[in-house]
């Protein structure tokens, strides 16, 4: 990841420094709306997360930016359900990912579209299940922490429409798509499903 960040770094130096313009860097943060797909389960509900991280910004033409990230987001999935005899059940995922988005944002007056590849690198995961029925009515909980059997590494990509107000901030809505299965092994391909609203200080400009 260091020599990520390293390789990233000189990249952002190079565009500048080509293009003749000053790279912009700044924070941003937000809410996420997570799920995982291929997963068949009656009663699938969002994840309700955070994202928060770092931002640069810099222009490769008038309208045409390179822009990337690197963001602590939190993605899983939540499911609940009922059967007979009062029983009832939830089961709430959380994945925690460090990811990295280099995107190239198309500007057109205030508002921007953007898109591009993203990379992650899963931190940590923790399921919580919980269970009660009319036998039981003080709930039952069962938690775990392992990324044992999860892939490490993500791999997606990032699509997403903006506003910026007067140079500096910004609001953002994007979709956070995986390419690659959250598991490591084959039977099962289940991949992050993300919706994230953001907003975001961008330092310099007018």
């Amino acid at each position: 990841m260091f020599k990520t960040l390293l390789s990233l770094g000189a990249l952002l130096s190079l565009a500048g420094a080509a293009c003749g313009q000053t790279i912009r860097y700044g924070l941003k943060a937000g809410v996420s709306l997570a799920r995982q797909t291929d997963f068949d389960v009656t009663g699938m509900r969002n994840k309700v997360g955070a994202t928060a991280g770092l931002m640069a910004d810099a222009m490769l033409s008038e309208k045409l930016s390179l822009h990337p990230e690197l963001l602590f987001s939190q993605k899983g999935q939540r499911f609940e359900g009922s059967g007979p005899g009062g029983y009832t059940y939830s089961y709430v995922f959380r994945s925690n990912y460090l990811d990295l988005p280099v995107l190239l944002r198309l500007k057109l007056s205030s508002f921007f579209a953007e898109a591009g590849p993203q990379a992650g690198y899963l931190l940590s995961a923790k399921g919580t299940e919980t269970r009660s029925s009319s036998s039981i009515p003080t709930p039952v909980s069962t938690t775990y922490s392992s990324t044992e059997g999860l892939r490490r590494l993500d791999v997606g990509f990032v699509v997403g429409v903006g506003y910026q107000l007067r140079e500096r901030w910004e609001l953002g809505a994007r979709y956070n798509g995986g390419i690659l299965g959250t598991n490591s092994y084959n039977t099962t391909q289940r991949r992050n499903s993300v919706f994230q609203f953001q907003a975001g200080y961008l330092f310099g400009g007018e």
